[in-house]
């Protein structure tokens, strides 16, 4: 047990920063440091669902990241703030229908 074993269960970092990883594109080399600590820190990323390129609808959000596991949300505003969450379990829609359901 232990921090190594389950980093998800440890609260995000705000002095340390996860180091790059050598698949990285310029997008994710941005968003990388602040996976230090979670079960991405190390892993490839690969950009899943673009709404911009398949298009703004949430049937098709959840063809494409629905079971993957873990993920982040990474968004910009149109002030051009950017934004995002990361979550260790990922999406599934019967969890979100449950969430919503109580």
């Amino acid at each position: 047990f232990g921090q190594p074993k389950f980093p998800k269960q440890y609260p995000a970092t705000l002095d340390t920063w996860a180091d790059p990883v050598e698949t990285d594109d310029k997008e994710m080399a941005i968003l990388r440091p602040f996976l230090k600590n979670t079960n991405l820190e190390t892993r490839g990323l690969k950009l899943t669902y673009d709404a911009n390129r398949d298009g703004w609808d949430p049937v098709k959000f959840h063809e494409k990241v629905d079971k993957l596991g873990g993920g982040i949300v990474y968004c910009t505003t149109r002030a051009g703030i950017q934004c995002g969450g990361y979550n260790p379990k990922g999406v599934s829609v019967f969890i979100l229908f449950c969430a919503l359901r109580h």
